[in-house]
């Protein structure tokens, strides 16, 4: 209770200060955007549409998309600037000139003082300009000079005067010099129409015609009017006091512009009445206003004393700024007769006519909704619902928040809460609220189709689908509709008998004939990923709303089929700002609404669509190599060295709609179109040689402009590509092919008679293993014959060892008989056979068929070698034991091993060498 105390305390106190003006859009740009001096004492305009600024610094440039800065020659504050044709007069400290654009897009300056060797006035400076056909006049403090554009001549038509202002109306110049009067000039002469005695010594800081009557607005903010040589009539301004002028002008629509000192801009009627003034509290970047100009489209550019400000009365927009946060985010509005109801999150105000809002006491708190139903304005809100009169409101319930209420029938009404759904009944004693029995869900979102089935959509849950009964008191069926996809941001609602779902990425529509909901491509690319913000809907004066990104969607159902009409508002979510999930718009007016915003509310005529006629302009070339900028010809056909770095390519529609989006989107030669992009330049890297065509197209609020901008340019071949160098290729490509062909008669023959020598090699390497066949198959012939004259000298040997050995036997049997003639003859022919010589010669026969070099070696080797020396090498080489030995030598192997043992020392071979494997190595 005391914090409703202390919050009704508080919004009693500020309901008598909270006043603010609907005012037309404002774009600042500051010192730091536009990279220059902060004080801009005067702005016109080409017809190309650029705006120019006489800058602390020099010349500034704005093309819509890009601030140039030209520096005055002689690095002295510019104080004037003029159009005419395609030249750009400045004046500055002791210098004026003009200034025009060469091939590459840049403004080159000509300074008319020297060109013509004037002499000026000490710190003479020029503080406007004029033109007058053919001729160009200069205004200093002292001094006017006409310069012709055709011959070039200059001379003063005034001098030694101190003049304070130099005007042109119509075709009339006049000038002030304080305590002396208003002169005119006629004829090259300066006559005195209006002396001080009879206008007073208060400087003009304008002078107009209007109705065929001559006016002037005082450096204190009053109109005169002037005729026949004296002040005719006096109109103070509304509110004038301590007011200091510095600049105005007439505005087309007949309005004055006042540039004041401390004051900020103020529009005035011609009456003098206050239109509407935007000071540094409301917007501007500082109060004092040095110049303004009305540009071809009606927008007024302000010169302050930091920075430059661009206004759009005409925009079709008004915007209400709640600066001090009294007011807060508006969430609904309603207007209703003379009264504009807002409510926000602060509480309920009202603004009656032109008075300033005023807070309804008892509504502090968060207003969702105001809903109008027969006659009664209901406020939903998160206390309660109120019913209101006037400034006044009456509470029907305050168990709950309330989020919005519906007429289901006449004098009965369905309204969501925090805690469900309420039915609402109006009857004799007032109000009555009861809860709907069976749903208590928060019912922030409702619709209700022809047959009173209620649709409460949950962002969390999901979509109910909710039958009540005949009494409207109970739920009797509360159904979760699955294929409806749930998410943060959707809505539903009733429109012209259909139900309209919408989520991030997808309408769904349940038509009045159809039981279900289906999927609406149309609407569902209003809420496509790429340019959401929400996906809420709003039902205002017949008509169904939609927010994204760059767009206010106004939609409609068509009679002959049902199917929905779109019209796109161009209307940027970054300038509207309104409070995501909660957008709202509101009629208060023919083709007017007011848009609640999270800083008070924009005032919006839908009809207000500009035919203004823009095309894309390509502004300047620019190459960068090792960290330099270098500005190229904007003609066609330029060509680029083949090592260019980057070439970077700006460009603009001249468009200075704040509430305009512009897009770009290009194309090199036949490759497709890039993404659109709000970026106004682009930079091309590491392209090849060749000829090249740059397209550009654009778009302002998603439509197309019709016209495009190109740029042809050739990046050159590089020097190894030259017609010099290819005429050497093709010489060196002729001798090449001489060179290789040579080579390859060289090659081939040397390979054919390679071919020929591998061919005869291979032929005498076939001989050859056809030779070494035979000699194989010979030497196996021959290994045959000695191997089977091995097996015969074994077999001789192996005989020989057996007989001897039968013999021996014989003749040890022999001994044992007693002595007897025949005995004795049988002993003879045993030794006989014995020591047989024929034995030894059949046996070395076959030994040398064997091993025929043997005898012919060790001889060599041993020559000292006896026959029985030899024949027991034999022996030993045919690998046989000392007592293999004996028989065929008819001794003992004692005997044997003595022999071996002499044969060893005749052959002088150690003790540790082997005699039998002496022998068999031979």
């Amino acid at each position: 209770m005391k914090t409703i105390q202390r919050y009704l305390l508080f919004f009693l106190i500020i309901s008598h200060f909270l006043g603010a003006q609907e005012l037309p859009p404002i774009q600042n740009f500051d010192p730091v955007t536009y990279q220059a001096g902060n004080q801009n004492w005067m702005i016109t305009q080409d017809k190309s549409g650029y705006i120019y600024t006489a800058n602390n610094q020099g010349l500034l440039e704005y093309n819509g998309s890009h601030w140039n800065l030209y520096k005055t020659p002689n690095e002295s504050i510019m104080r004037s600037v003029h159009v005419r044709d395609d030249l750009i007069f400045t004046g500055c400290y002791r210098d004026f000139g003009y200034w025009s654009r060469n091939n590459k897009g840049l403004l080159e300056y000509t300074s008319i003082v020297k060109k013509s060797n004037i002499e000026l006035g000490e710190d003479e400076e020029f503080w406007s300009i004029q033109s007058a056909g053919n001729q160009i006049l200069f205004q200093s403090l002292s001094h006017i000079y006409v310069y012709n554009i055709e011959t070039g001549g200059i001379k003063p038509i005034v001098s030694d005067e101190v003049i304070h202002k130099f005007f042109k109306t119509g075709n009339n110049y006049y000038f002030q010099v304080l305590n002396k009067g208003l002169y005119q000039l006629e004829n090259g002469a300066s006559v005195l129409k209006y002396p001080s005695t009879a206008i007073g010594t208060i400087g003009f800081v304008q002078l107009f015609t209007q109705n065929n009557t001559l006016q002037a607005i005082t450096s204190q903010g009053e109109i005169l009017q002037l005729e026949d040589g004296q002040i005719t009539n006096k109109t103070s301004i509304a509110i004038n006091e301590g007011l200091a002028v510095y600049d105005a002008i007439l505005l087309k629509n007949g309005s004055i512009a006042l540039g004041t000192i401390a004051n900020g801009l103020m529009v005035i009627s011609p009456q003098g009445e206050l239109l509407y003034q935007i000071n540094q509290a409301l917007g501007l970047l500082n109060n004092t206003c040095l110049s303004i100009f009305e540009d071809s489209k009606e927008h007024l550019w302000i010169g302050l004393d930091k920075g430059v400000c661009t206004i759009q009365p005409n925009s079709g927009v008004s915007v209400f700024n709640d600066y001090k946060g009294v007011l807060g985010t508006v969430h609904t509005a309603f207007k209703l007769e003379d009264n504009l109801y807002v409510g926000t999150n602060q509480g309920l105000f009202i603004k009656k006519g032109n008075d300033n809002f005023k807070f309804v006491q008892g509504t502090q708190g968060q207003v969702w909704n105001l809903d109008f139903l027969d006659g009664v304005l209901f406020c939903n809100h998160n206390i309660g619902l109120f019913v209101v009169d006037e400034d006044k409101v009456t509470p029907i319930s305050i168990s709950t928040g309330f989020w919005k209420t519906l007429k289901i029938k006449e004098n009965t009404y369905l309204s969501g809460s925090y805690k469900g759904l309420y039915l609402l009944e109006r009857k004799e004693s007032g109000f009555e609220s009861t809860p709907i029995k069976g749903f208590s869900i928060s019912s922030k979102a409702i619709a209700i189709d022809a047959d009173d089935t209620v649709f409460i959509n949950h962002e969390y849950k999901g979509v109910y689908k909710i039958t009540l009964n005949d009494a409207l008191t109970t739920a009797l069926s509360v159904e979760k509709i699955e294929t409806l996809p749930k998410g943060i941001g959707s809505d539903i609602i009733s429109f012209k008998g259909d139900i309209i779902y919408s989520k991030r990425g997808s309408v769904h529509v349940k038509k009045r004939t159809d039981s279900n909901f289906r999927p609406n491509a149309k609407l569902s690319k209003i809420v496509e990923d790429i340019n959401y913000t929400s996906a809420s809907l709003v039902e205002e004066n017949g008509l169904l709303w939609m927010f994204n990104q760059n767009n206010i969607f106004q939609i409609d159902t068509e009679d002959i089929n049902g199917s929905f009409s779109i019209k796109e508002i161009p209307f940027q979510y970054n300038f509207r700002r309104e409070k995501i999930g909660y957008e709202n718009i509101h009629h208060i007016g023919n083709d007017d609404y007011l848009l609640g915003t999270s800083f008070g509310y924009l005032s919006l005529n839908t009809e207000n669509t500009s035919d203004e006629y823009y095309k894309p302009v390509i502004t300047s070339v620019v190459t960068r190599d090792n960290n330099s900028e270098k500005y190229r010809s904007l003609i066609n056909g330029i060509d680029f060295n083949n090592n260019i770095g980057t070439i970077s390519i700006r460009y603009t529609v001249p468009t200075f709609n704040i509430l305009d989006q512009v897009e770009y989107s290009y194309k090199l030669q036949d490759e497709s179109w890039s993404t659109w992009s709000t970026n106004a330049s682009t930079q091309l890297k590491n392209l090849s040689f060749g000829d090249y065509t740059f397209k550009l197209k654009s778009r302002i609020n998603g439509a197309v402009l019709e016209d495009t901008a190109s740029f042809n340019f050739t990046i050159q071949r590089p020097g190894y590509l030259s017609n010099t160098a290819i005429v050497i290729y093709v010489l060196l490509t002729i001798v090449l092919v001489g060179l290789l062909n040579g080579f390859y008669i060289w090659y081939f023959k040397r390979k054919k008679n390679a071919a020929l020598q591998k061919q005869q090699q291979e032929l005498e390497l076939k001989n050859l293993e056809n030779e070494k066949r035979i000699v194989e198959l010979r030497n196996s012939k021959l290994r045959g014959d000695i191997e089977l004259r091995n097996k015969e000298l074994a077999v001789a040997t192996m005989a020989m060892i057996k007989k001897n050995e039968t013999l021996n036997e014989l003749k040890s049997q022999l001994s044992k008989l007693p002595e007897a003639t025949e005995t004795k003859s049988l002993r003879n022919l045993v030794d006989k056979n014995l020591n047989s010589k024929q034995d030894w010669i059949t046996f070395e026969e076959a030994f040398n068929n064997a091993d025929k070099d043997f005898f012919k070696k060790i001889k060599e080797r041993h020559p000292n070698l006896t026959s029985g020396d030899l024949r027991l090498c034999v022996y030993l080489r045919l690998n046989l034991s000392s007592k293999e030995i004996a028989p065929l030598l008819n001794i003992s192997p004692r005997s044997v091993e003595i022999k071996r043992y002499r044969l060893r020392k005749k052959l002088g071979l150690d003790r540790d060498i082997s005699l039998s494997g002496y022998i068999v190595d031979i």
